[in-house]
């Protein structure tokens, strides 16, 4: 029982909610051919910002290289189909190649049957060993090592 003026149970402080500003996106230019370089998040805050540069790509086949994202949301990954759709359209042979794509990226494509989306290339990083701390699948996915 608390007494008149004893401190109370100390409560835990409750976490500001996210915001666009705590999930930054940067997308630059690729130096050595045509395209972006993702690094970040892509979510409902950021998909904006990913769509404008998307559309600024014209209309050739280009790359987007995902090396440094962290997240995605399937509205950002149909950012990314639909574009392809479109680069693709009449059979004019321009597609988006997504270079070092994570393996949840991979993971989301191949779930949502994306992967065979017109115009979509997907160029995986070549099996290797995994960077400390940066598994290439989950760890509950893993099969154990045959004897």
């Amino acid at each position: 029982m608390n007494t008149p003026g004893a401190p109370g149970p100390a409560l835990a402080p409750v976490p500001a909610p996210r915001t666009a500003a705590d999930r930054p996106l940067r997308i630059t230019p690729l130096a050595d051919r045509a395209g972006l370089r993702i690094e970040g998040e892509i979510d409902h805050t950021t998909l904006p910002a990913l769509r404008r540069a998307l559309a600024t790509m014209g209309g050739g086949s280009f790359s987007v290289d995902l090396s440094g994202l962290a997240f995605i949301d399937v509205g950002g990954l149909r950012a990314l189909v639909t574009t392809a759709a479109a680069l693709h359209g009449d059979d004019n042979g321009h597609v988006l190649t997504l270079r070092s794509a994570p393996w949840h990226v991979q993971r989301l494509l191949n779930l949502t049957g994306w992967h065979k989306a017109p115009g979509l290339h997907l160029h995986a990083p070549p099996p290797g060993p995994d960077p400390p701390g940066h598994a290439q699948e989950p760890p509950h996915r893993r099969m154990p090592p045959k004897c």
